[in-house]
């Protein structure tokens, strides 16, 4: 009989019988294949071994232990023989098996399984199949049969078909849509106990016109649904971790007591670790101490300043080895360098390093407090080295010029240490005076055009007040600049005598005085 090659991709349902009652199972496609954690039964489910390499079609019978129930001609074809019957890549690896389907033929594939099924225990069934014509792919008809005497026929080329139903068929209701493209189909079921045998085919109807289609099969695998995170562990050391892997055939859904969702968890630190796996048959549920053995650290590196010392302590108890050779379970640093100590205890060695830094003190002088008179100012030069410079009111510049009472503190920082030093600028060596012009000429002249009276720095203006000499109201600002300008609703003043008042606050060192007032003339010269 002539065959040709094929791939499909489909979503599959496979009923499961559980003690004599049918279960439908939905399952979704995969596009990778999950490392098995239950234990395999499928003897060469990948078809990747075999007696000799096939030559031909019909040789399902070199891909050891799989052998054909019946009278007609499954294929077995391998990388090992290229050929263009190899239509599309093995789902992995190098080999796969075809079947195909026709009027009054019906291709199977069997094999004893590695050991019988245990009586009562859940089992996940998967494999992988493709078709170049999934149009004609029957629905309700393809699956597993899994028995305790094997499922042949010496004469017969057509349906098999088993004393009981299959304990897995593809059920869908909708057919497969895409060529030559693996979809995985999977179930899973409750064995009787005894179960020794899988043959895998069409069990209830076979096309009705000749020339109909093929099935590529690959990756085959039975296990047990069952869940062990290993006995409980004690790690060496704290920089040691731990794989925690719950993978469980046909799980749904992954939950940690760590909140993660993945099928495996990176231990990091010691504790009790649990997870809860949901699959189509059962909830499985395990839980693992870890401890850690050796649990200690020198600390991160460090700098210390020149001249400090500093004492490294190990508190847990073993056998003790510093990079000198030195056997306690202390050391005391003097100098910079990589100080290393090893741990023994029973099985376990552990060690840690920490690297010791010494870099010098910073220093910082502001200078010797300055007291000043008037409106005289002063300039701050700090003298620093060693670390980075700030003053503590965020002033932007190292150099500053100050012209008013006050404390002036600022630091300099580095990996050693944090040094401050202040000074203090005091006005009060002699009175803070106020002082105005006593005439202006607001001719535009560019000199003396403006009246505008000063004072020193401790000395807060809040109103300058212009009379003329009747007492009338000509000027008046209750906000910087304290300027007048000579003139009266935008008209020049004429030349004369003006009365003028000026409200000011005084503060020396945080310390305010009421608000003041004083008040002259000036001389107006146009």
């Amino acid at each position: 009989m002539v065959k040709v090659l094929v791939s499909c991709v489909t979503y599959c349902n496979f009923s499961s019988a559980m003690n004599g009652k049918v279960i439908w199972l939905l399952v979704s496609a995969l596009a990778v294949t999950l490392q098995a954690a239950g234990q395999e039964f499928i003897p060469n489910g990948g078809f990747e071994t075999y007696q000799n390499c096939p030559w031909q079609d019909n040789l399902l019978k070199e891909a050891t232990p799989w052998y054909n129930p019946n009278k007609a001609t499954p294929d077995f074809y391998n990388y090992c023989f290229p050929t263009n019957q190899i239509e599309l890549p093995p789902h992995s690896g190098k080999g796969l098996a075809r079947l195909f389907m026709d009027l009054g033929w019906a291709e199977y594939l069997a094999t004893p399984l590695k050991e019988p099924l245990k009586a009562g225990e859940a089992y996940q069934f998967e494999m992988y199949i493709s078709s170049p014509t999934p149009d004609r792919y029957p629905s309700g008809s393809f699956g597993a049969y899994i028995s305790t005497q094997p499922l042949t026929t010496a004469t017969q080329k057509d349906l098999l078909v088993p004393d009981e139903k299959p304990q897995l068929l593809d059920n869908r209701t909708e057919k497969i849509t895409k060529r030559f493209q693996w979809e995985k189909v999977s179930g899973c079921f409750v064995a009787k106990g005894g179960e020794k045998y899988v043959t895998i085919g069409n069990f209830v109807q076979l096309p009705i016109t000749l020339g109909y289609y093929y099935l590529f099969i690959d990756d085959i695998s039975l296990r047990t649904i069952q869940l062990n995170l290993g006995n409980d562990t004690t790690l060496c050391g704290r920089k040691s971790t731990h794989l925690l892997d719950a993978d469980t055939p046909g799980a749904s859904e992954y939950k940690w007591n760590t909140g993660s969702t993945s099928s495996t968890l990176l231990v990091t630190k010691p504790g009790k670790y649990w997870v809860t796996v949901t699959t189509p048959c059962k909830i499985l549920r395990d839980t693992i101490t870890i401890n850690y053995k050796l649990d200690f650290s020198l600390g991160p590196d460090t700098t210390l300043c020149e001249g400090q010392k500093m004492t490294l302590r190990v508190s847990q108890s073993g056998v003790y080895r510093w990079q000198d050779g030195a056997s306690q379970n202390n050391y005391q640093v003097t100098r910079a360098g990589l100080y290393t100590v090893q741990v023994s205890e029973a099985n376990c060695t552990i060690s840690d390093t920490i690297r010791v830094r010494y870099v010098l003190p910073p220093r910082l002088d502001l200078g010797q407090d300055k007291k000043l008179c008037g409106t005289e100012i002063y300039s701050i030069q700090p003298l620093f080295t060693e670390g980075t410079f700030r003053w503590l009111d965020s002033f932007n510049e190292i150099k500053r010029t100050v012209n008013k009472s006050g404390i002036y503190s600022a630091t300099v920082s580095n990996d050693c240490a944090t040094i401050r030093d202040s000074i203090v600028v005091d006005y009060s060596d002699c009175e803070c005076v106020l002082y105005a012009p006593d005439a202006f000429s607001p001719n535009a002249d560019g000199v003396n055009d403006v009246f505008q009276p000063f004072a020193c720095g401790d000395i807060t203006f809040s109103s300058l007040t212009v009379y003329n000499r009747w007492g009338e109201l000509i000027f008046q600002t209750n906000s910087p600049p304290f300027i007048w300008d000579g003139t009266y609703k935008g008209e020049p003043c004429s030349t004369g005598v003006y009365v003028w008042r000026i409200d000011y606050q005084l503060n020396k060192l945080g310390r305010s005085t009421s608000f003041q007032t004083k008040e002259s003339r000036i001389v107006l010269i146009q």
